[in-house]
């Protein structure tokens, strides 16, 4: 069961089962971007819907991230975790995933490499 809730510049936005996804449309995120992206996620969790558990960012067209970057992730778990969603982050090439690896974010968030990760953390 999937409905489409729309694209804005650098996300697009679908909701799956009990998951709102945030598929990111960019390979580098710097500040212009990171100010985008978490201002459309503001907007996107202020509409979720009851009965969701997950926000799954989908990081498969990221390559590089400055630190503005990770602080738009850390602001997005944070306005999840209000709402009681589990930000889980999705198809995390091996650069993205050894920089998350290195500032330690792979403590904070569900990070998967690939769709049998994703469906375990999504317990699907």
């Amino acid at each position: 069961m999937s409905d489409t809730t729309g694209e804005v510049l650098f996300v697009d936005y679908h909701n799956d089962g009990d998951a709102l996804f945030a598929t990111l449309e960019v390979s580098n995120i710097g500040q212009r971007e990171s100010k985008i992206i978490a201002m459309s996620m503001q907007d996107q969790l202020g509409s979720v819907k009851p009965g969701h558990r997950f926000l799954v960012i989908d990081m498969g067209k990221v390559n590089f991230m400055n630190s503005m970057g990770i602080g738009m992730l850390i602001d997005a778990r944070s306005r999840a975790a209000g709402l009681k969603l589990k930000t889980v982050l999705a198809n995390v090439g091996d650069d993205m995933f050894k920089l998350l690896k290195m500032v330690r974010l792979d403590k904070v968030f569900s990070v998967c490499q690939n769709d049998k990760q994703l469906k375990k953390a999504l317990k699907r």
